[in-house]
């Protein structure tokens, strides 16, 4: 016996050695229970059959990649190798055929093997069945289109001699059970590829419907790249059904660029659509598709007719598509449109996993359209909205500038009639009409500026506000007025200096409004309560009193112009129901709220939130002016 190089583990050599090269780990597969399988493939050969050496190896694309070794433990790192598959080319030239195997003899080995090997040493027997070192036994694993998939590689017999047939016998049955195990472990990563791109798609077609922002046009944008990527599409078409506008289908190709449908296509993806959806399954068209398909792979049945079938395959030729997967898209009861996944001659065809995945997603994909379809109702709604606000502003505005004309001639004849000596019966006269026109005038005033701090273009112009000098200004002005009433006006303010960002003028009216309000409705002897403080970031005004108090009713529409409350000793009072609709409008204007608190016979407070002055800002200086009727109830 001589000793000498020997070892064929992955690729064999005339020295007897493997090619050593790259690592499994970096292997596609993600199921570690298809490496299991092939680990006791190999583990089954050696035991089994009596060889020392066993590898296993699966081709991925152009590449070799041993994923399954037994051995000398020494050995087994560098075992684990890449190889380009050319490199079995001259071994399988030259070798015989043992069925699935290919057994090179040393004595019939011509040239070199290209490769880089593992070299080990090991003791040769004598005989003319010997196992020589350098012979090479490789078992050719094939796919079911007939191309390799993989190589099952023995080497070092415990005997020392070349395999009998018995042997050989047994090494045909491991090598076909390699190949299943092989082509079941491509297919069961494949189907977990499917359902893992099926699953992101879904998570992204789930994350565009739930945007706030999401535009009906965004989703079908958003989603077409997911679906193209999950379902491995030439490309993609939505059909979004019941829209008036424009924007009712999306077509696009991989690259995203957009097709071109006829209106004969688009009629008859809605005719499908909802019969697919009450039937709850998909259809597939196209060349080897026959009519059609299920969700579950059977034969198309149910209400779509064979002659609906037939027209669609016909337009499927003439857009050049060889297979089309129709997916209804819906929510509950209703079908809101249809998505068509396309596939060329070359693609794989399409898998049941694949159409039940396809049909999931038809749920999330109409969920996310039903909501983006909401959106676009809504937003068209709002627009409606604010275009009627605006008219209603305009409308306000010319009638309001309409009425000071008219209303200007009739108190400047007023005026002059003062000078005119008039009987009781005709100065009674007089002074009721100067009533009418004040109240009209005061009316006038109110919707001009109700317009006008309504109008989203109206500036506001922000200064610092002190609130001491605020308050102080109004207990000025209304001193005397509650004073003739006999209602008592209290001020606290809790930190000196407090300053608030806010316009002047505005400020003052919202102040002016809410005590005038107080005092109107808090009877004699009642009191009246001005506060302010801090709170954060905020100033917080309360005007307080203990009078009439406001119905829990009546305080659901307080803050809606022309708003007049139905407590019977309230309306005695005369207002235009405009003066707390602009507190609130003022209050907003300014980045705050305003809120209630009332009872019944118990009074009522108001609480005005403002944002306190940002440092730097400049102080305001202007006083705010009033004139006659300023003061709006």
């Amino acid at each position: 016996m001589t000793e000498e190089l020997n070892g064929a583990f992955v690729r064999p050599t005339p020295a007897g050695a493997v090619p050593a090269v790259g690592d499994a780990r970096h292997h596609p597969w993600t199921d570690s229970s298809s490496l299991s399988v092939l680990q006791l493939m190999v583990e089954s050969v050696t035991e089994m059959i009596g060889f020392e050496v066993a590898v296993l190896s699966v081709a991925f694309g152009s590449d070799l990649v041993t994923m399954a070794y037994a051995g000398p433990d020494e050995f087994r790192e560098q075992a684990y190798t890449t190889d380009p598959a050319w490199v079995l080319d001259p071994v399988l030239e030259q070798a015989q055929t043992w069925g699935r195997f290919r057994f090179l003899a040393a004595e019939d080995i011509v040239g070199e093997f290209a490769g880089t090997w593992i070299e080990t040493v090991t003791t040769q027997q004598e005989g003319v069945d010997a196992w020589h070192p350098k012979d090479v036994l490789i078992g050719v694993l094939t796919d079911e289109t007939g191309g390799m998939c993989g190589t099952l590689s023995v080497d070092m017999p415990l005997s020392g001699r070349r395999p009998d047939a018995a042997q050989r016998r047994l090494l045909e049955r491991y090598a076909a059970q390699a190949e299943r195990a092989v082509a079941t472990a491509f297919e069961r990563e494949r189907l977990v590829q499917q359902v893992t791109h099926a699953e992101d798609a879904r998570r992204l077609i789930r994350a565009a419907s739930m945007s706030a922002q999401a535009s009906l046009e965004a989703v079908l944008q958003r989603t077409h790249g997911p679906l193209v990527e999950a379902f491995s599409a030439s490309g993609t078409w939505i059909q979004v059904l019941g829209l008036d506008s424009a924007l009712r289908g999306y077509a696009r190709s991989h690259d995203g660029q957009p097709v071109q449908l006829s209106d004969t296509v688009v009629d008859l993806a809605r005719r499908m659509a909802p019969l697919l959806w009450d039937e709850q399954r998909v259809l597939l068209l196209g060349h080897g598709a026959g009519t059609g398909a299920g969700s579950n792979g059977g034969d198309d049945s149910g209400a779509i007719d064979g002659l609906l079938v037939a027209d669609a395959v016909v337009q499927l030729e003439r857009l050049g598509l060889t297979t089309v997967l129709g997916v209804p898209l819906g929510v509950g009861a209703e079908c809101l449109g249809f998505l068509a996944l396309t596939r060329r001659a070359q693609d794989p065809p399409w898998s049941n996993v694949e159409m039940a995945s396809a049909l999931e997603i038809g749920h999330d994909l109409g969920a996310a359209l039903m909501t983006a379809r909401a959106l676009e109702r809504e937003r068209d709604l709002v627009a409606e909205l604010q275009k009627l606000d605006e008219y209603r502003i305009r409308l306000i505005e010319t009638l309001s500038h309409e009425m000071r004309t008219p209303l200007a001639v009739i108190s400047g004849n007023l005026e002059m009639l003062e000078d005119v000596d008039l009987d009781a019966g005709a100065a009674q006269f007089r002074a009721a009409i100067n009533r009418g026109t004040a109240r009209m005038q005061r009316v006038v005033d109110d919707l001009l500026l109700l317009a006008a701090i309504s109008h989203p273009q109206h500036p506001l112009v922000l200064a610092r506000v002190g609130i001491e000098d605020a308050i102080g200004d109004i207990i000025e002005f209304f001193s005397s007025h509650a004073q003739a009433k006999g209602v008592t006006l209290q001020v606290r303010v809790d930190e000196p200096g407090l300053e608030l960002s806010g316009q002047a003028s505005e400020i003052d009216r919202l102040l002016s409004n809410l005590v005038s309000n107080a005092i109107k409705y808090t009877p004699q002897g009642g009191t009246i309560s001005i506060s302010a403080c801090r709170r954060d970031e905020t100033v917080v005004l309360e005007v307080a009193d203990d009078g009439l108090g406001i119905s829990p009713s009546d305080q659901v529409g307080l803050f809606t112009a022309f708003f007049r409350t139905t407590n019977p000793d309230a309306l005695r009072e005369p207002g235009t129901g405009l003066g707390l609709a602009i507190v609130e409008r003022i209050a907003h204007r300014h980045g705050g709220s305003i809120s209630v608190r009332s009872q019944l016979g118990a009074g009522t407070t108001f609480a005005v939130t403002l944002p306190l002055a940002p440092s730097g800002a400049a102080r305001s200086n202007v006083a705010p002016t009033r004139v006659a009727g300023w003061i709006s109830a």
